[in-house]
């Protein structure tokens, strides 16, 4: 039994003093039904529970099903029928089980994921945290379409940040990453959100951010991945397609060279792409060209040496980290090769529509 007989207890007892009936819209024997084999015990609960109440909550999950003590799958099992769109059909209860359920499970390794749908609506399956990043996305600035954001610290033990100069210039997604990642459709709906386009259909919204995050994309090579990434998945995968980020910040570095005591200095403070496959999968694409590892045309070993040092650190921080040579991102033959790539991505992380 990997998920404790705490983070059980806790999550037994959330759904018994939830406002909500955690049977969903389904009477008792019916969701009960759908985790477990009730034989002669359908007689028991409507007898005991249903008609004179002499059991309770309490007595079922705990006395009668042993939640606190059956195996991982089953209890996995009856926290995916908790959210099961057969069960549950308010988006927002849904969310509130996922998140608290998520929160605690994390504890022990394990987490509630999106493995397929029913009508547009998602069916969760438990299964365990494949390592990943450790603690929740937060602060995620993207698309610098001027000078850079001038970030400081405001808070370092909640780590909440302030952007002090070139605001303007950039963009802030100031909503919590759900478990399942953040989607292209989630990334339109928060645009939506901040310009309020009442008079544009969500096609034309689509267009008018699409539009903006091009504007941060300083290459040919960039632009190409990012177009073809959008003309080839969008209406393929359609409302599960992970957002592609463009130029995320990972920290700031506010000296100069000659301003710092030592010639160490943060050496990634932008990535060019970031996909979040969920809160803890995170996947950095960076596509290389000459500045990389050279300077004025002069190779450097050291700039590489350096870059590779940090992409060892993340990771280790728990970070994938795929590379492209600028080189082979350009015309018919490129495009292909962003095709491949992403296909073979999503395969491994199970995207699928």
């Amino acid at each position: 039994m990997d998920i404790s007989e705490v983070t059980r207890r806790q999550i037994i007892d959330y759904l018994i003093l939830w406002e909500k009936p955690y049977q969903g819209r389904l009477d008792i024997l019916e969701f009960l039904g759908r985790t477990w084999n009730l034989e002669t015990l359908d007689c028991d609960i409507e007898r005991h529970y249903v008609r004179f109440h002499d059991w309770d909550d309490h007595d079922l999950l705990y006395g009668i099903f042993n939640l606190h003590t059956c195996d991982d799958d089953k209890f996995l099992k009856f926290l995916g029928n908790c959210i099961h769109p057969i069960v549950r059909s308010d988006k927002d209860e849904v969310i509130e089980l996922v998140s608290v359920f998520n929160n605690l499970l994390a504890n022990d390794g394990y987490v509630l994921r999106e493995e397929s749908y029913i009508s547009s609506k998602p069916i969760y399956k438990g299964m365990r945290l494949k390592g990943g990043v450790q603690g929740n996305v937060k602060n995620l600035i993207f698309a610098a379409n001027g000078p850079k954001p001038e970030l400081v610290l405001i808070d370092s033990v909640s780590n909440d940040i302030q952007i002090v100069k070139n605001k303007q210039y950039c963009l802030v997604y100031d909503k919590p990453i759900l478990e399942r990642g953040l989607l292209w459709t989630d990334l339109v709906y928060w645009w939506y959100e901040q310009h309020h386009f009442d008079n544009l259909e969500r096609k034309e919204q689509e267009i008018h951010l699409y539009r903006r995050l091009t504007e941060s994309l300083a290459s040919q090579p960039e632009k190409l991945l990012f177009e073809t990434y959008f003309k080839h998945f969008r209406y393929k995968l359609n409302d599960i397609l992970p957002a592609l980020v463009p130029q995320v910040y990972l920290h700031y570095d506010p000296k100069t060279i000659k301003q710092l005591q030592t010639d160490q200095r943060l050496v990634r403070q932008r990535m060019d792409f970031l996909l979040l496959f969920s809160n803890h999968d995170r996947i950095v694409l960076e596509i290389d060209g000459q500045q990389h590892y050279s300077e004025n045309g002069i190779a450097k070993p050291e700039l590489y040496a350096k870059m590779v040092a940090e992409d060892r650190r993340l990771r280790l921080s728990g970070y994938e980290i795929y590379r492209f040579g600028g080189y082979e991102l350009y015309g018919e033959q490129g495009k292909q090769i962003v095709i491949d790539f992403f296909q073979s991505l999503f395969h491994h992380h199970t995207i699928k529509k």
